[in-house]
């Protein structure tokens, strides 16, 4: 319990010690009524001799000494375990008044749970949440990023908000774990698994889709392209859930996306065999201009597009009150030539769920992707992944024993995609010697 009693005490007097809260937001208003009013509200201090020192009121002592003041009201607060009682004071405070930021509010919770570690074995997390009133996952969370913030202090500059501190944290631990998961892969694996990797190496490559395109011959030994291009829509406001993921995704512009279907469209029917399945992925408010421009370019269009309806999925929008979720992805069925379907009169409608593991904003389920390349593929054929993204397309070929390979300009997928090559692999091998 503490003791308090009120008195005017010296400005000069008052030592601001040791503060977590640093930044004090526009103090030109406050200072102006300081000097019209004076300090009307009291701040907290600790008397120590003739030294006061600071607990609670760090923005009401900061004007008083623009403005001039020589005495300010002050509490004196007294109790036995100093230390402690100044921080709780200096949280407490602050949630009630001007909150501090998220990174002094980091910090000041780790003090807070260190200090009353120090002076009780069974303290914990829940019960410092219980102390402040709020949740333990709160406290856990901020416990993380106030950690974080201790060896990588430019994470304040790197995100606005604590929620977005932790979602940079999540992003820098995965890449962690990604770069010791490949740098095992270099070091010790079998000799059927180096093989494996070293082709998906190859296949997975890294540039402009366009150039890698215009390197390649006329009429090749291609005989299914599984096309999933940039629908030049903003990826952050059709799915903001995944705005982590987003932030890195190329698009295109609306106004350069003709030009950029046009050239697409017929880089894609020129490389293209003799008889070619295209399966062309797009967004619904492209659908005439995307067929347009499959039409023009030669290929042969069934009007009727196939599906993704994502199985157990809500749907997707930012607008409830105004249009339904939307819940499948849409994909045209083009030919060159006249290649067969493998599955005849298979349904047009793929229903399958969301794989949990995916890293990548636009990936698809591996199953279906098998699915679909198997309906059109015959034993041998070559299959051409022009965007690769999370390479779920290569995965799927190579489980139908297809050869694949295609490019993503971005490169910070690649390392995730060996990985999964790798594990793809070994549960092939478990699968082979559970079969004998």
């Amino acid at each position: 319990m503490s003791k308090e009693k009120l008195k005017h005490i010296p400005v000069e007097a008052i030592d601001f010690g040791t503060r977590r809260r640093e930044d004090y937001g526009n103090m030109e208003s406050l200072i102006e009524s300081v000097k019209l009013h004076g300090i009307i509200q009291p701040i907290t201090v600790r008397e120590d001799g003739d030294r006061f020192f600071l607990k609670a009121g760090g923005r009401r002592t900061t004007a008083a000494i623009a403005a001039g003041l020589k005495t300010i009201p002050a509490l004196l607060r007294t109790m036995a375990d100093y230390e402690l009682d100044d921080k709780e004071v200096e949280l407490i405070e602050n949630s009630f008044r001007k909150d501090l930021n998220w990174v002094e509010r980091a910090a000041l919770i780790k003090d807070l749970m260190e200090c009353y570690s120090a002076r009780q074995r069974d303290w914990s997390q829940s019960k410092l949440a219980q102390l402040l009133d709020r949740s333990p996952m709160e406290v856990s969370r901020s416990m993380t990023v106030a950690r974080a913030l201790e060896v990588l202090p430019e994470l304040a500059k790197l995100a606005k908000t604590q929620d977005e501190a932790l979602k940079v944290i999540k992003k820098l631990e995965e890449g962690a774990i990604v770069q010791e998961l490949r740098s095992r892969q270099r070091t010790a694996m079998s000799r059927g698994t180096a093989y494996a990797l070293e082709v998906a190496d190859s296949n997975y490559r890294i540039g402009d889709t366009l150039e890698g395109l215009a390197e390649l011959r006329t009429n090749g030994v291609i005989h299914i392209i599984e096309c999933d291009p940039p629908y030049a829509i903003d990826l952050t406001e059709q799915k903001s859930s995944e705005s982590d993921i987003t932030k890195s995704y190329r698009e295109i512009t609306r106004e350069a996306y003709p030009d950029f279907l046009r050239d697409l469209c017929s880089s894609l029917y020129r490389v293209a065999g003799p008889h070619c399945w295209l399966l062309f992925w797009f967004g619904p408010t492209w659908f005439t201009l995307v067929k347009q421009c499959l039409t023009n370019a030669g290929w042969a269009v069934d009007d009727i597009p196939a599906i993704w309806y994502r199985v157990g999925s809500p749907g997707q929008t930012l607008q409830p009150q105004v249009n339904l979720a939307r819940s499948y992805e849409p994909f045209f069925v083009c030919r060159k030539g006249q290649p067969a379907i493998i599955k005849a009169g298979r349904s047009n409608v793929f229903a399958f769920q969301q794989d949990p593991d995916k890293w990548h904003t636009t990936q698809r389920p591996l199953k279906m992707m098998e699915e679909i390349i198997s309906t059109f593929s015959l034993p041998g054929n070559v299959v051409l992944v022009p965007f690769l993204g999370s390479g779920v397309s290569l995965r799927a070929s190579y489980s139908l024993g297809l050869s694949c390979f295609g490019w993503d300009a971005d490169p910070q997928y690649k390392d995730r995609f060996m990985i999964a090559v790798e594990q793809d692999v070994k549960d092939m091998d478990t699968e082979a010697v559970e079969g004998i």
